[in-house]
């Protein structure tokens, strides 16, 4: 049976993230995912939903979508989440001073907690089941919840997050998308990271029928 639940998409930071506030909509408690910038944004969508936040959660380690984590983690006196393959990469010196030289931005402090695949956040009657889909970083993950995947670099509406950044690879995102992404129902509604496609979301059914890296490298190769 699926719960109500409340999802807010906004569009933050130099490098136009979608950031999400995702809350239970019986008991408001909820989680900020991908904090790209712009917290006042954020925190006014927070306040207008009456959402408590009880954690922030990041699809990967690259800095542009978690600019945000330590202020929002300061002002909500609540933890924010990496997966631990990310959490690992990104404290190893020369993989930091790739991607900050690669994206050209400082790489995001440790996490206060570290997630594993299939671990599974409460979060008022929600559960947010934790999807690792490595390729565009070592521990990128989706989050799964109640009918919607929020995908940050792994899928985008038509396309795929890049793969020539430190920690990524092709082979390794297309195997993650076989068999974790298309496997689900066709009417999960995907929730991207970024706004690059013709409509801000889509679905795992319009992705397998349009999104060129499912149709030619996957499901025709």
């Amino acid at each position: 049976m699926r719960q109500e639940i409340i999802i807010r998409q906004v569009l933050v930071g130099p490098l136009e993230v979608f950031s999400y506030v995702v809350a239970c909509g019986h008991t408001r408690e909820g989680v900020i995912i991908d904090p790209g910038g712009d917290e006042e944004k954020i925190l006014e969508v927070i306040e207008k939903e009456r959402v408590a936040p009880r954690y922030i959660l990041n699809t990967h380690g690259h800095a542009d979508h978690g600019l945000a984590n330590e202020v929002l983690k300061q002002k909500l006196d609540i933890p924010w989440c990496l997966h631990e393959a990310d959490a690992r990469f990104f404290a190893e010196p020369e993989a930091k001073a790739a991607i900050e030289k690669e994206l050209g931005a400082l790489s995001l402090l440790q996490p206060d907690i570290t997630l594993k695949d299939r671990d599974v956040l409460k979060v008022g009657d929600l559960e947010i089941q934790v999807i690792h889909t490595p390729g565009h970083s070592p521990g990128s993950v989706c989050y799964l919840t109640n009918g919607n995947l929020f995908t940050g670099d792994t899928l985008f509406v038509g396309a795929v997050g890049r793969t020539d950044l430190a920690g990524g690879s092709l082979e390794i995102l297309l195997n993650s998308l076989k068999e974790k992404i298309i496997t689900l129902p066709q009417e999960t509604v995907v929730w991207p990271g970024h706004d690059y496609g013709d409509t801000p979301t889509s679905t795992i059914g319009r992705e397998m029928q349009e999104n060129p890296y499912i149709t030619d490298f996957i499901l025709e190769g």
